[in-house]
């Protein structure tokens, strides 16, 4: 039996720090003896517990004390076999677990919709990426769940992949079929991976989805700090035993990973542990009524809309869509009376709720939302999709890729040359052009239109009057 009361390696940091008589090791501040003067009132009781590799503090690479412990308890907490600390967000154990799967030309399937993070992988690994198409919902502008069907249907031309990765949720909240998928994938006995960063919080109450780990995923990796009470940066990736080896992707995970591990955001991931094991489900329990009332409220303002699919939707997210704004303008309305909202597309908001949202928010959300269905009167006409799909072609071998020689030239000769970067809005880190895919004039377009519109593009460079993008020779 596991106690969950306990936190071991927060409890060890704070006996450490309790003592400590003569700080001779890093880091430089000394434990906060030295700090900016202003920088410090907000800073200084972190910095007690800012420590290395010290005293009882074991070694996050080969944990055997206090880390190992609380591994464990996570693991326990998150219905895994194995659980490991990541601080260096979901990205670290992404790029660990693709790096241990694949070797150099091995084939992988990704959904079209994957963070940029699954493709950086495999770059790294210089796999060969299959895309798994997907769709959006011209009602919502939402993705479509990954069709079972297609998967399938791609592991029959694909049969020597080594691996599916999916992401789930997705970042509006959309669940997939996990337990269909994973009876798909093991009939090849390869392993499903799925990219939970967003569904730390399942599994905590009943009226939560279940973890992609209980429902067949040979490894979820999770974001805790996106929606359960840890430090930004603070993940964990879950593993299943029989298609992982977990030795291969802690030798990776020590590759990817800082060798200086930052005590607090591990022991914040100790805490959040506890905390959902403790006190986790009474929270959700007033946190998912006080949103259920808030959805009811909101129906009452006709010219605004909750944009949902038919299927598993989590709770803790609420896509709007307004009759009188845009997307971008629905935003900057909501951040003039300084709430600032996920993201926003061309059609809609995206809005996180998480444990710690409080009544008072969500009132004040509700009166702000109530005031400008009062203001705006004026219906304007929306497009049908507020996503650019992006199309099914051919992507270069990433093997490939990692050998050619690469160029900055203005997008406007872009055209049909191939792209040696990923070419995404940010957030919500989706490629719209994947590297070694070919550009597109529709797809340029697009992109710069996001840029006008005051979004963040990653991949394009402003030079002088005019935007650059990085391609292959």
């Amino acid at each position: 039996m596991f106690n969950h009361t306990r936190a071991p390696l927060w409890e060890a940091l704070l006996h450490h720090a309790s003592i400590s008589q003569a700080n001779f090791h890093v880091p430089g501040h000394k434990a906060g003896q030295v700090f900016d003067q202003e920088g410090s009132l907000r800073f200084s009781s972190l910095l007690p517990i800012d420590l290395t590799e010290v005293g009882d503090l074991d070694d996050l690479h080969a944990p055997t004390g206090v880390i190992r412990e609380a591994q464990q308890l996570a693991a326990d907490a998150f219905g895994a076999d194995q659980t490991r600390f990541l601080v260096g967000g979901t990205t670290a154990g992404i790029l660990a677990t693709i790096l241990a799967i694949c070797k150099p030309e091995d084939k992988i399937l990704v959904a079209r919709h994957c963070h940029q993070s699954v493709f950086h992988g495999a770059f790294l690994a210089g796999a060969t990426v299959v895309p798994i198409p997907y769709t959006i919902d011209p009602d919502s502008g939402l993705e479509m769940p990954t069709s079972p069907d297609a998967v399938e249907h791609l592991l029959e031309m694909h049969p020597d992949a080594k691996a599916v990765i999916l992401t789930s949720p997705t970042y509006y909240g959309v669940v997939q079929q996990i337990e269909k998928l994973a009876r798909i994938v093991h009939q090849r006995y390869i392993p499903l991976i799925v990219d939970e960063a967003h569904g730390a919080h399942f599994g905590f109450h009943p009226d939560l989805p279940d973890r992609a780990i209980s429902h067949g995923a040979d490894i979820s990796i999770q974001s805790t700090h996106k929606l359960l009470p840890s430090l930004t940066m603070s993940s964990m990736l879950h593993i299943k035993k029989g298609l992982i080896d977990a030795e291969s992707i802690d030798m990776y995970l020590s590759v990817v990973q800082s060798s200086s591990p930052s005590y607090p955001l591990m022991a914040s991931l100790d805490l959040a542990r506890r905390y959902m094991m403790m006190e986790g489900k009474g929270r959700l329990t007033e946190v998912i009524h006080r949103i259920q009332f808030f959805r009811r409220r909101i129906r009452e303002l006709p010219q605004i809309k909750e944009n949902t699919i038919l299927g598993i939707m989590e709770p803790m997210k609420l896509s709007l869509t307004s009759t009188f704004f845009s997307g971008y303008e629905f935003a900057e309305a909501l951040e003039a009376k300084k709430i600032y909202v996920e993201l926003a597309d061309d059609q809609k908001v995206l809005i996180v709720f998480s444990l710690g949202t409080e009544q008072s928010e969500l009132d004040y959300l509700y009166h702000c939302l109530a005031q400008l269905h009062e203001e705006n009167q004026v219906n304007r006409p929306q497009k049908n999709v507020s996503m650019l799909t992006p199309r099914e072609g051919e992507i270069l071998p990433y093997a490939e890729c990692r050998t050619m020689e690469r160029c900055f030239i203005p997008v406007s000769q872009a055209i049909g040359k191939r792209s040696a970067v990923h070419l995404l809005p940010y957030p919500p880190g989706i490629p719209l052009v994947l590297m070694g895919e070919t550009i597109h004039q529709e797809e340029i377009d697009h992109l710069l239109g996001l840029i006008a519109k005051g979004r963040n593009v990653r991949g394009l460079k402003k030079r002088k009057d005019e935007y650059w993008v990085q391609v292959y020779n």
